[in-house]
């Protein structure tokens, strides 16, 4: 006959302990996830409704790290939806340095750089002017409005 030893049997129930805690984890992440997303999907829903304005501080909330936020970005003071472009802009993207802030400089000078995502414009050249506009025209066409960006101070950013 085959018997367990205390040790065995204590042993075994730890097991399963860790193994039913793992998964209880893993179903309590996958629903706060699912949960996070329809909060970040009813808010964008909202927004786009009603857009509103944003400070630069507000605006960086909204750049892909919160889950229960949309993933928004600004360009020439407009703020846009882009979580269907969350490959590009989210935090895992090759252009997450432009979510959750107006990237205007960055779209115009075509960088990656995090100095860069900024709307200060001043010294950017007509041909750099150009690209920001050609960016601006295709994103605006490709992802719903939510709002726009002003200054801390009160004052409008340059559209």
């Amino acid at each position: 006959m085959f018997e367990l030893a205390l040790s065995d049997v204590i042993g075994i129930c730890v097991f399963a302990a860790v193994i039913g805690g793992g998964f209880l984890r893993l179903s309590l992440q996958r629903r706060w996830h699912e949960c996070a997303f329809k909060l970040a999907a009813a808010e964008a829903e909202a927004l786009t409704q009603n857009p509103r304005i944003f400070t630069p501080a507000e605006l960086r909330r909204y750049d892909g790290l919160d889950p229960s936020k949309p993933l928004l970005l600004g360009i020439k003071g407009r703020v846009l939806d882009v979580r269907e472009g969350v490959e590009y802009y989210g935090p895992d993207g090759p252009y997450k340095v432009m979510a959750g802030c107006d990237a205007s400089k960055a779209f115009a000078m075509m960088s990656l750089k995090q100095e860069d995502a900024h709307d200060d414009l001043a010294g950017v050249d007509e041909m750099h002017l150009k690209i920001l506009d050609d960016w601006y025209d295709k994103l605006t066409k490709k992802y719903p409005t939510c709002g726009r960006v002003v200054k801390d101070s009160g004052n409008s950013v340059s559209s």
